[in-house]
């Protein structure tokens, strides 16, 4: 008779709740420390402005406000926190961007102003911070979003992989050359992702980001609903999508630019329902492509199984989990642990043809 198993993945438990906020000089910048491998920056939802950093002028700037995002990711951070008891890392700029543009480069986005610079350095350096911590929690996987809004009169998100509106309109086996590939800011998740998926379907399969998003009711380009721009004006994503996810040699972290527009951003019950929507659609999608199931401020990814799926009394199993923690502590019922117990890698015995489980706790 045979015995068949289920497995409840692997566990990683933290503190739960925000460390100390983190302010800038002037309290220009904040850092919110999170404990999800989600980071949020904001860098155009500042209405501060002090006379004491003129307005910027060099270069021809943009200097509209991108209106209610701060108040949009401080949502999106409840909506997580509701969702997972976690909240993400959360960077932003309080200053208007007459005064800076903390998604340019520091030429165009401080003007030459110290005390503009010294605010565009901090916003910089809490979101390397933030992906450094988040790597180290969650075992090398992190994702990136800089948070945005637009005032296009088409009422849909703009989701921003470093791709042009003009790739983004080109077939599927376009997008899925080395070529794209290679500008895309969720590269590294072409090569990674446990779901099989191709670059093309990750920007616009069925479980693409945008597509949970638009299935949730949030019309999101690209997507399987909307593909690509059609020829219209498309925000690719900016300075910080280049220089904070892996389209920057060096960097693994996946990510994106999401503009947001107007109706999403307009009122509390808007901005409300989308957080809600995107915490459930990031949680999808993380656990589809990365096997991350965000769950109590968890980390659960179920282990590797080396042999068959069913086994007899007596026979061995082996069971493997991400390598790169400190430590592991393994738990099975219906079998007995013959070798490994502290290690990545187990041997389990079984000894009885009941359904048996196998889980695994263990820390950075």
């Amino acid at each position: 008779m045979k015995k068949l198993y289920f497995l409840l993945g692997l566990v990683l438990i933290y503190f739960q709740g925000y460390a100390q906020v983190i302010y800038g000089v002037n309290n220009y910048t904040q850092y919110h420390p999170g404990t999800l491998p989600i980071i949020i920056s904001v860098p155009h939802g500042g209405l501060v402005a002090p006379a004491t950093i003129p307005n910027r002028t060099c270069n021809n700037p943009t200097t509209v406000t991108d209106s209610k995002t701060i108040e949009l990711a401080r949502q999106i951070d409840t909506s997580l926190f509701n969702l997972t008891g976690c909240h993400p890392h959360l960077i932003i700029c309080n200053l208007r961007r007459t005064k800076v543009d903390c998604n340019r480069n520091i030429a165009d986005g401080a003007c030459g102003n110290s005390d503009a610079e010294i605010a565009w350095t901090e916003f910089q350096n809490f979101i390397d911070t933030a992906q450094c911590l988040a790597k180290s929690q969650f075992l090398g996987k992190a994702f990136y979003i800089d948070l945005h809004g637009h005032g296009k009169p088409i009422q849909r998100l703009e989701l921003g992989y470093g791709l042009s509106g003009t790739m983004l309109d080109n077939t599927d086996s376009a997008l899925n050359t080395s070529t794209y590939i290679s500008s895309s800011s969720i590269q590294n998740l072409v090569t990674t992702n446990v779901s099989g998926s191709t670059h093309a379907q990750l920007l616009r399969g069925v479980n693409a980001l945008g597509t949970l998003l638009a299935s949730a009711g949030f019309p999101a380009v690209p997507s399987q609903q909307t593909p690509g721009p059609g020829g219209t004006a498309y925000f690719s994503g900016g300075y910080n999508t280049v220089n904070h996810t892996c389209i920057l040699p060096g960097n693994t972290v996946n990510g994106l630019q999401i503009e947001c527009d107007s109706t999403v951003r307009s009122s509390y019950l808007n901005r409300k329902i989308f957080a809600d929507s995107l915490a459930s659609s990031l949680s999808q999608y993380l656990f589809i492509h990365q096997n991350i199931s965000l769950d109590n401020c968890n980390l659960v990814v179920a282990p590797t199984i080396t042999g068959n799926a069913e086994v007899c009394t007596g026979q061995t199993q082996t069971y493997t989990a991400p390598a790169g923690a400190s430590a592991y502590t393994w738990t099975v019922t219906g079998g007995t642990i013959v070798n490994g117990q502290g290690t990545a890698n187990i041997q389990v015995q079984w000894s009885n043809d009941l359904v048996g489980n196998v889980s695994v706790t263990f820390t950075p």
